[in-house]
Formats: structure tokens, C-alpha cells, sequence
């Protein structure tokens, strides 16, 4: 069975937003051409709720914090229960419990909160993280991996080492393995 998936970023690709901002600087009479769906899709690990939910729980332990990666301005943009939270509506059919709904309160990370945690990790650099899940590229050449590793200047210094049990859950996502267990003994970390 083929595990690949073919994941849309934010409903289109990182190229189309290239594109469509040259036709509107350089062709305006021109117009732009079909682009196609090999230009609108990335290879990409499934967006899966409940396989996803631990791998970006370690990301929120870790990284998610309101100074780091838990703060609006950063590219890589981390929600959570113990960080930033998603704006959400009173009434949002997102959030069960609203009363609870802040850094710290009772309600887990939501759904919307984790499908923007993809979409963050994936959208730093979509194209690298496409060979990494085809297995074309080692996981290191991810800024997101090396970081972690320390192997490139990370103001949040070393979150863990190669083999590492964060290391492990990060780079089984990045490549499509599904198996959480690592993910798991992570999070079991002070």
C-alpha cells in the first residue's frame, strides 16, 4: 500500500504564491497560465489527528512556550494548551470548553490548533520536507531538524540529539513513519 499522500498548504502550494504574485507585478495583461496540479501539491506526511497529535505535542513542550515558537511573529508558529492559543469565537464549534480556552487552562490542543501546527512545520521549507518524506533527502537537511540537534545556531539551544526520543518522533513524522512511541517517551520527560 502507498503511505504518500499528496498535502495541499494552505489549500494551494508554496509555488502558486510565487506565481500569482508575478502575474500581478509582470503580466497583468498577460495573464498566467494553468500552473497545474503538480505545481499546487507537495509530498507530504498525512495530515492524521491522532497521529499528529503527539508529534506536535513534544513541539509544543519543547518549542511552544509564549517566548519561542508559542509567539505570533515567529515563522514557526506553535498552538497549544500550555501557549499560544488560536483565535477562536466564543462560539466556535472548535472549542468545547471556551472558559478553559487559554495558556494553561483545561482545553487540549484543538483540532484547528494542530492542523496550523502542520501547516507551520511544513510550510518552512515544503519542498525539502517533500524529499525528506519521499526519502530523497536525509531529515537533516530540515532547518527544523538541525535546529533541534544544535547542528545550526538555535537561540533555543539543543532540544535533544540524534536518537534522541524527540529526535526519533520528529524525523518518523517527517518521513511517514507513524509509529508514536518515541513521541510518547518524550513527553514522559520533565
Amino acid at each position: 500500500m502507498n503511505t504518500r499522500r499528496k498535502a495541499s498548504l494552505f489549500g494551494f502550494g508554496v509555488a502558486p504564491l510565487f506565481a500569482l504574485a508575478g502575474c500581478g507585478v509582470l503580466l497583468v495583461a498577460a495573464g498566467c497560465g494553468d500552473l497545474g496540479p503538480a505545481v499546487n501539491e507537495i509530498a507530504a506526511p498525512p495530515f492524521d489527528p491522532t497521529s499528529f497529535r503527539a508529534v506536535s505535542a513534544v513541539l509544543e513542550r519543547r518549542c511552544g512556550t509564549l517566548d519561542c515558537h508559542g509567539h505570533a511573529a515567529r515563522p514557526l508558529r506553535l498552538y497549544g494548551q500550555y501557549g499560544l492559543r488560536r483565535y477562536e469565537e466564543r462560539t466556535s464549534p472548535n472549542v468545547e470548553n471556551y472558559d478553559e480556552y487559554y495558556s494553561g487552562g483545561k482545553e487540549p490542543t484543538t483540532i484547528a490548533e494542530l492542523e496550523d501546527n502542520y501547516r507551520s512545520i511544513l510550510a518552512l521549507e515544503p519542498e525539502l520536507a517533500a524529499k525528506v518524506f519521499t526519502k530523497a533527502a536525509d531529515p537533516e537537511v530540515l532547518t527544523i531538524v538541525r535546529k533541534a540537534r544544535l547542528r545550526e545556531k538555535h537561540k533555543g539551544g539543543l532540544l535533544w540529539n540524534k536518537g534522541d526520543p524527540g529526535d526519533v518522533c520528529m524525523v518518523n513524522w517527517l518521513t511517514g513513519n507513524t509509529d508514536t512511541t518515541q513521541c510518547e517517551v518524550e513527553l514522559g520527560h520533565p
